[in-house]
């Protein structure tokens, strides 16, 4: 189940999946990061690994898909180890079985994503701990491997910050359940911890000296900030809510990448297992190891009982190894009690009874994950198949060069690294913008340019000489972005034909007007010079790049550096009366030449008096709102230009 289809199910990859893929492709080149800026920042242990597998099988979108299926079978091995060792061979079979057939433990070992990466690590480092510590009964070499363990899993992924307080909460129920034993375990157990903890101190450090880097966690961190507001129910309510979609139709995780939306963890009749289990371990808490599996548990969800249900099966992923447990832990008492009041033949009827369930289980995760949800046209825009397509499209054409690529999503870490991993070919030159508000023109005589119906060209540069229909190649009917144009393009004739367009509009100001010596406004067409109040205009600016690299962002995984045109309409006071800050062709992917054209849109209040607004325009980045300066024989000018006039008529 963890290998079969893996080439289209899923039919793409993920903007987070393709950005692993890149970053393991750094590391083939010599990168060394302590922590990676792609996807507002993460962990880099699992880009490693992919390194090495593409070491071995090459740097490609297969070995990247292919990276968490051996994660998630050792995974199984790991738990059936430390559920062997903890309770009995029979509740680590059944566990084991449960867990390999489950939908959350067969998308996890077909996703590749950092998250597959921690329940491998973190379960051998609770098997070690339990043979070496608990038992005693390992050899020496093996007793340093929980702390190398859980200080690796701390360069997995974020939920690993909170996990290894398992180990001392343990210690605290010994210390009240189980005297002898908390003499016993609890200095080589803070030992381990203290050990394991240090081995992460590189990563904490760069954290603490770069607080910028970790943009997710703020992203998430609403519901500790009412907390500490002192309003708990948003975290109540977030941890009701994914309590209820471990069981309830409709209540499950709602992050379509990864899930089928609504889709509970259990089926109802696992889902009273599961309960069972649990009561039993209630009921039982004098037993260390099923305290320390509920202990598991709960510090397990305990990510997502603060962030929400959304995605929360991702960031419960420290505890899906031990999930499965409960619902073993409910049959193999039901065997022990059937064999005492019945005998054997209740024992077998109970053991055919969860072997249907297991395989009926199977039959429905297969169902629902390689058709209800691989097959889902949501789906495959999920995982940029329509990209995808093109990519392949493009290695089966003879033609090198520039290829200009329309997508939603233009930068860098986002469609170009999906492109980036899915093209095979080495010879193309890309360049991206979102042809819905913008058209980079390269500085060449010929390209091809591709546009998917999701991000087709505006009408106003779909209607510019140089452009020559070559295809329209139709994927699925049903896909949401069901076909991309391809296109044979003279970027020369396009510019010719734009900068008629300038040199017919309006002399004033003088131009181009240089923006520190990097980028010039070369021009502009004003499509609406009058307007109605309520109304929108519309300009066109025209940009050349003279010195990209001084304005390429220093880390293209970081959008917060890239740079942005702002377009103001200021009325006779000098007063912003309306505004559009956008740049749809992102600077990350300029050469020197390139043009950049932008449609900005300036929709104007209903309330605006009729007269005279003037129009502005400029740039700066987006990260310190610095604008660029505009710059006249090395002398500083000003850092906007001002435009011609817009008359507002009344309706």
């Amino acid at each position: 189940l963890r290998a079969w289809r893996l080439d289209s199910v899923p039919p793409g990859l993920t903007h987070d999946e393709a950005g692993h893929g890149h970053d393991a492709i750094a590391i083939l080149h010599g990168a060394r990061p302590i922590y990676e800026m792609v996807g507002y920042g993460r962990e880099p242990l699992y880009d490693y690994w992919v390194a090495g597998l593409m070491v071995l099988v090459g740097p490609t979108a297969h070995t990247l898909r292919f990276s968490s299926v051996p994660l998630g079978l050792i995974t199984l091995l790991v738990t059936f180890a430390w559920t062997r060792v903890a309770f009995d061979n029979t509740t680590a079979l059944v566990a084991t079985a449960f867990q390999a057939v489950s939908f959350w433990s067969l998308a996890t070992a077909r996703q590749a994503l950092r998250s597959g990466l921690l329940p491998v690590l973190f379960t051998a480092a609770v098997y070690f701990y339990w043979r070496c510590v608990w038992d005693g009964g390992c050899r020496a070499p093996f007793r340093y491997a929980t702390p190398l363990l859980i200080g690796a899993a701390m360069y997995t992924y974020v939920p690993a910050r909170v996990l290894w307080f398992l180990f001392p909460v343990f210690l605290i129920y010994l210390a009240f359940f189980h005297r002898a034993d908390f003499r016993r375990v609890w200095l080589p157990t803070l030992l381990i911890v203290l050990a394991g903890l240090s081995l992460a101190a590189p990563l904490f450090i760069y954290l603490w000296t770069h607080p910028g880097a970790e943009q997710r966690l703020r992203m998430l961190d609403a519901p500790l900030r009412a907390l500490r507001a002192g309003d708990a129910s948003v975290i109540l309510g977030q941890a009701g809510d994914v309590l209820a979609g471990f069981f309830i139709p409709g209540r499950g995780d709602d992050f379509l990448a990864y899930t089928i939306p609504g889709r509970p963890i259990f089926d109802p009749l696992t889902g009273v297992l599961f309960l069972i289990g649990v009561g039993l371990c209630l009921g039982s808490l004098r037993k260390p190891a099923r305290a320390f599996a509920l202990l598991w548990l709960i510090i397990g969800i305990s990510p997502s009982l603060v962030t929400g249900v959304s995605a929360s099966i991702t960031r419960s992923i420290g505890a899906l190894p031990v999930v499965f447990l409960f619902p073993a832990l409910a049959v193999t008492e039901g065997l022990r009690w059937a064999a005492l009041h019945w005998g054997r033949w209740a024992t077998r009827v109970i053991w055919l009874g969860c072997i249907g369930l297991i395989i009926a289980t199977g039959a429905i995760s297969a169902r629902d994950y390689f058709l209800t949800w691989g097959e889902s046209p949501q789906v495959r825009a999920a995982y940029q198949h329509t990209l995808v397509a093109i990519a392949h499209y493009l290695d089966g054409q003879p033609e090198s060069g520039v290829v200009a690529l329309s997508t939603v999503y233009p930068y860098a870490p986002h469609d170009p690294y999906v492109f980036e991993m899915s093209l095979r070919r080495g010879d193309l030159a890309s360049r991206w913008f979102d042809g819905r508000r913008a058209l980079l023109i390269p500085s060449v005589p010929n390209a091809r340019l591709v546009a998917p119906s999701s991000a087709a060209l505006a009408p106003y540069f779909a209607a510019l000489p140089g452009l020559r229909l070559r295809e329209c190649v139709t994927l699925r009917s049903d896909d949401l972005d069901p076909f991309f144009t391809v296109y044979d393009w003279e970027p020369e004739v396009t510019l010719d034909a734009l900068w008629k367009r300038m040199q017919n509009g309006p002399s004033e100001p003088t131009l181009p007007v240089d923006f520190g010596g990097a980028l010039r406004l070369v021009g502009y067409d004003l499509l609406t010079p009058v307007v109605a109040s309520g109304d929108t205009v519309e300009l066109v600016t025209f940009w050349q790049a003279i010195s990209p690299d001084a304005l390429r962002p220093s880390n293209l995984a970081d959008v917060r550096e890239e740079l942005v045109f702002f377009t103001h309409a200021l009325d006779p006071m000098g007063k912003v009366v309306a505004q559009e800050d956008r740049l749809d062709a992102p600077a990350w992917n300029w050469r020197a030449g390139d043009t950049i054209v932008q449609l900005h849109r300036l929709l104007l209040p209903p309330e605006t008096p009729p007269g005279s607004l003037m129009l502005e325009v400029g740039v700066y980045r987006r990260v310190d709102l610095t604008r660029l300066p505009i710059v006249s024989e090395g002398v500083f000018v000003d850092n906007r230009v001002l435009l011609r006039s817009v008359e507002v008529m009344t309706r």
